[in-house]
């Protein structure tokens, strides 16, 4: 299977430029390696987004046969994977956070990404909101805070020089992220 790389780069205030990049999908990329059917209308609301895969597979366990496949329902499915998957992360930190530590900076590191976490858990309601009342500018401005934390938590690992336990659950959430700023975007299209 071949790749591309995109990138994600913020300048978050407390930080210089942060970068990470993660594998893409090619355009090409068939959803036949899904073990369910997807919905027609649900697939070409994903292929739009950066991580079409991701997108299929986060959302998938939050709709059911009733809803709408339009991109608000899938944007709130979007942002019911981000919680779901802050609160797996989150439950991660805490588990290493009792173990004994390999160092004496990752205690430091974990409480940073807990708070971090947390914030993005308190912003659901919010993110909610702004998506009710259509304003995209809200919309945008909290799912972009949510990718600011964990690049947060993952700068703290880099400057403690320290390799991140949490980089894997950290790389798909931003994933889940940006595919929710992408749908966001293309929801005024529809």
């Amino acid at each position: 299977m071949s790749t591309t790389s995109a990138s994600v780069a913020l300048a978050p205030s407390s930080f210089d430029t942060q970068s990470f990049s993660f594998s893409k999908p090619q355009e090409d990329q068939a959803f036949s390696i899904l073990p369910i059917d997807v919905n027609p209308k649900l697939q070409k609301i994903c292929e739009k987004t950066d991580y079409p895969i991701e997108c299929l597979t986060s959302i998938i366990s939050f709709l059911d046969e009733n809803v709408d496949m339009i991109p608000m329902s899938i944007l709130k499915a979007e942002i019911d994977a981000i919680h779901n998957k802050t609160k797996e992360v989150l439950d991660k930190t805490y588990e290493l956070s009792m173990n004994p530590p390999t160092s004496r900076l990752l205690p430091l590191c974990l409480k940073t990404c807990i708070n971090n976490y947390n914030a993005i858990l308190e912003s659901k309601q919010r993110i909610l909101d702004a998506i009710t009342m259509g304003d995209a500018n809200e919309l945008s401005m909290e799912l972009s805070h949510n990718m600011e934390h964990v690049f947060a938590c993952e700068e703290e690992f880099k400057e403690a020089k320290i390799e991140s336990p949490m980089a894997e659950l950290n790389s798909l959430l931003v994933k889940i992220i940006t595919n929710s700023l992408t749908i966001e975007v293309d929801m005024t299209n529809f």
